[in-house]
């Protein structure tokens, strides 16, 4: 492989005995302070030239470079409003590893382009027409502070596009989802974290491009896991990348929210990812959606709540003491069990336990009854399984018929040996 210096004489050798190329200057990696240096840097070089037509003719002068391996000339395809009278290019990689991207500009582009772009050095000015420029910096690529609704858009947006991704997930679209997550959700996590780097440097910092620099500003711990949001092709994968990804834009956008001055829309957050899990309860053969979702740790308290008031309200027949006796190893048994929520704008308001097509229990919050939240914790469990079964005391009345009436039918009789109460199995079939 060519060292540096070989390459910068050749490129340096060829704009001096060629006439036509009127000045040099380097641009990219090469010319900023702050890059890591390796092998695989580009020599990004822009000559100077009269005219382009003459090199663009010719297509064997570039050969002086060196043996190619493969190439492009990325303005033959020109995009709308390029003028290749004035800009042409040759991306080059050759046989021993070097990479040199090549334009020949006019001294018209040249002046606005070296202006403009302050990682700019300049190699050679044979005619010294060249303005004077400072020494190279990163500085126009540094993070720049967002203002407000600049804040606030990229959190909306964020929240946003989860409704295209759990959508497409649920529907098993991986192509479509790998898309919205990567073109349109990550984006926005990364504007975030680059806005969180440069608030700890004070808006100093640059963290390239696509944020390839990050891991230098993140501690270890927020890098690794912003690595999990890079899934497989994997359906569960791609849920639990998903999810990681929200914890960490919610955590990043409160913190930068607070240290800007600027509030963060905490109910559209709690909602959007409301929204996100119950589409990833939803059984695949769902009829309809229901604001169901898997209990989350540190709900057990809430929950076992619940569990308690509906059963001292249903089981008057049965002494309050068996119930509170038994509180604290239900809520102890909580988070290893399946167990379901209805959310809605007050928090839990109801909840199923599931073991394996058999229902342990439904229970609705005092004051959410009779709205529908029952049923709907019931048709979510029947979405899940072809055959469902429970137990209910023969004096609860109105469990028996309320789950006779959902399609229910009582199978066998037998006592509860801890409450002496008579009970029926029931027992439901899909179709």
């Amino acid at each position: 492989m060519r060292s540096e210096k070989e390459m910068m004489d050749l490129i340096l050798e060829v704009a001096e005995k060629d006439e036509r190329i009127r000045g040099a200057y380097m641009t990219g990696s090469r010319t900023n302070p702050n890059a890591p240096k390796d092998v695989f840097q580009d020599y990004d070089i822009v000559y100077i030239v009269r005219e382009t037509e003459s090199f663009r003719k010719d297509r064997e002068w570039i050969d002086v470079f060196g043996k190619r391996l493969y190439m492009q000339y990325p303005d033959d395809m020109p995009e709308p409003g390029a003028d290749i009278g004035r800009c042409y290019g040759y991306l080059m990689q050759f046989a021993d590893g070097n990479r040199l991207d090549l334009h020949v500009v006019t001294l018209e582009f040249a002046r606005k382009d070296i202006v403009h772009d302050r990682l700019c050095r300049i190699l050679m000015d044979k005619d010294m027409v060249l303005p004077d420029i400072p020494p190279s910096t990163d500085e126009d690529h540094w993070v720049k502070r967002p203002e407000e609704k600049e804040y606030l858009y990229c959190c909306n947006e964020f929240w946003w596009i989860l409704n295209s991704i759990g959508k497409g997930l649920w529907r098993g679209e991986i192509p479509y989802v790998m898309d919205m997550l990567n073109m349109h959700g990550r984006p926005e996590l990364m504007k975030m974290l680059s806005w969180k780097a440069g608030m700890e440097r004070g808006f100093a910092c640059s963290v390239g491009k696509s944020g390839k620099y990050l891991a230098r500003y993140l501690s270890k711990d927020c890098y690794e896991r912003l690595m999990k949001t890079y899934p497989s092709a994997k359906e569960e994968a791609v849920w639990q990348s998903v999810f990681e990804m929200c914890d960490l834009f919610d955590e990043t956008a409160r913190r930068t929210g607070e240290r800007l001055g600027y509030v963060y829309n905490e109910k559209e957050a709690h909602n959007s990812r409301l929204y996100l899990d119950c589409t990833y309860a939803l059984p695949r053969d769902a009829g309809e959606f229901a604001m169901v979702r898997r209990m989350k740790k540190g709900e057990e308290e809430e929950t076992a709540g619940i569990w308690l008031e509906g059963n001292l309200d249903a089981h008057s027949f049965v002494p309050e003491k068996y119930w509170k006796g038994n509180y604290e190893e239900v809520r102890r048994q909580l988070p290893e069990s399946e167990v379901y929520v209805y959310e809605g704008d007050d928090g839990i308001q109801g909840f199923v336990g599931l073991e394996n097509g058999y229902i342990q229990g439904i229970f609705v919050k005092k004051g959410m009854r009779s709205k529908g939240i029952g049923r709907s914790l019931l048709n979510f469990c029947k979405g899940k399984y072809e055959r469902l079964s429970l137990h209910v005391y023969d004096e609860n009345k109105k469990a028996l018929s309320f789950y006779m009436r959902e399609g229910f039918q009582a199978d066998r009789e037998r006592l509860d040996e801890n409450t002496g109460q008579r009970e029926y199995e029931m027992v439901w079939r899909k179709g």
